[in-house]
């Protein structure tokens, strides 16, 4: 617990002091320029030429964004005649290093005078061997930015780490996302695409998820929506590092490895040098997958995004949708039942329980998502689909399941043209009694 605990702390902070870590994929958020003057008061720095008009951002979140709260974010000075790409992480650098480096934080910055208030990591006024001409760099700010929007508008629903366990979450009967398994049902990606992108983000925050507690936030600027987003990928993926180390340690520690050991100390040598010897290589490969995950998710060709048009809703399309919703290639009614009133015969059954070894069944009836909630099938008559209702979301959620749940991916069992009928059955399903006349 201890080792975990430190490496989160030293790669990732905590909700209330950030780190950057440049090798993830987040958008920190970059402002920077060169010393125009130090002083007037201890600790601060008055900054002269800027990058690109005053910003030098990772992405596009925007000039305000990233000005609107510096507080606590990174500060790095690079001497002139030094390196000026600054530390990987924020915590405090090594001797040999700040030479060329020093790591401070924000206490305060004026836009209208450009004067930077710096602190180092006792909270005073940095002492800083600065002069005009080195380059200063703030590091983190949009993530800062994020992190104040979500404590708050998202905090006491999806709790401080994301865990889906804030003060109001126990009065839902739909649990609130845990971020921490990285893992969002509703994504615009292949089911071989574990993550969602950025624009699956935006969606669900900006749309909200209809027939839950997960309101939309329409009226939040978009800019606004992206900083909470980032800041949600950020939670997710400090909740993936802490699972893969625990992982990797329980293998070996578990504990029936204790009690078994022969004495504390004998097992705590053994642990030390098992740290020693992997940490630093496990750390980096988990770092390395995490970054090509959520990295992968945004390409344009993760992306489901039919070759075939949308057949056209018609009686006959409607009616082969019915046909394969109801047929064994699909299964669709075991789940949905047969008039797609989330009542199939799954629901009663003793299923296998998702991310446990095969055969692993629920000592309780009913379908089980990943965080161990208990799922309803989507009762297809009311005409709410928490994915989006466009016919484009619910081609995605029959070719790509719906990730962390049993709703399977059918891409590779039904055919582009089969999926856009099932398409056109579901969005037929609400009014089925008003077309028969009953």
């Amino acid at each position: 617990q201890e080792k975990v605990q430190g490496e989160l702390d030293a790669g990732f902070g905590s909700p209330a002091e950030l780190v950057v870590w440049p090798e993830l994929e987040v958008d920190f958020g970059q402002f920077g320029g060169t010393i125009g003057k130090v002083g007037p008061r201890p600790g601060t720095i008055r900054i002269g030429q800027t990058d690109s008009e005053g910003l030098a951002s990772q992405s596009e979140l925007g000039a305000k964004a990233l000005l609107a709260d510096l507080r606590g974010a990174a500060v790095v000075v690079s001497r002139a005649s030094g390196s000026s790409e600054g530390q990987p992480r924020t915590e405090p650098v090594s001797d040999e290093s700040k030479a060329a480096n020093e790591v401070y934080r924000v206490a305060a910055y004026d836009e209208a005078s450009r004067l930077l208030s710096i602190v180092d990591g006792t909270g005073q006024p940095a002492q800083l061997d600065a002069s005009e001409g080195d380059t200063v760099q703030v590091l983190g700010a949009a993530l800062q930015t994020g992190r104040n929007l979500y404590l708050r508008h998202c905090m006491h629903c999806h709790g401080v780490s994301g865990d889906g366990a804030g003060p109001t979450s126990q009065y839902f009967k739909v649990k609130p996302r845990d971020y921490r398994q990285g893992v969002i049902k509703f994504t615009s990606t292949k089911a071989s695409v574990p993550k969602p992108s950025r624009d699956d983000l935006f969606r669900i925050i900006k749309l909200g998820v209809p027939g839950t507690y997960m309101p939309s936030f329409m009226l939040l600027p978009d800019q606004e929506v992206n900083l909470i987003s980032e800041y949600v990928r950020w939670l997710a993926m400090r909740g993936e590092m802490e699972r893969k180390l625990n992982a990797w340690l329980t293998t070996s520690y578990s504990a029936d490895a204790v009690a078994e050991a022969s004495s504390a100390s004998e097992l705590r040598a053994e642990f030390d040098t098992e740290w020693a010897e992997d940490s630093v290589e496990n750390i980096t490969r988990y770092g390395n997958d995490l970054k090509a995950d959520w990295q992968d998710a945004d390409k344009p060709e993760s992306v489901v995004n039919p070759s075939v048009p949308r057949t056209p809703s018609s009686p006959e399309s409607i009616a082969r949708g019915r046909e394969l919703f109801l047929s064994k290639d699909a299964k669709c009614a075991s789940c949905h039942g047969q008039t797609g009133r989330g009542n199939g015969p799954s629901t009663e059954a003793f299923n296998d329980l998702p991310g446990m070894p095969p055969g692993t069944k629920s000592d309780k009836p009913g379908l089980f998502d990943n965080w161990g909630n208990i799922v309803k099938p989507r009762n297809l008559t009311t005409g709410v689909f928490r994915g989006g209702r466009r016919p484009i979301d619910i081609y995605r959620r029959i070719h790509s399941g719906i990730k962390g749940t049993p709703m399977q991916a059918f891409g590779t069992t039904l055919k582009e043209d089969q999926i856009w009928d099932v398409v056109n059955y579901v969005l037929s399903v609400p009014f089925e009694e008003k077309q028969s006349g009953h």
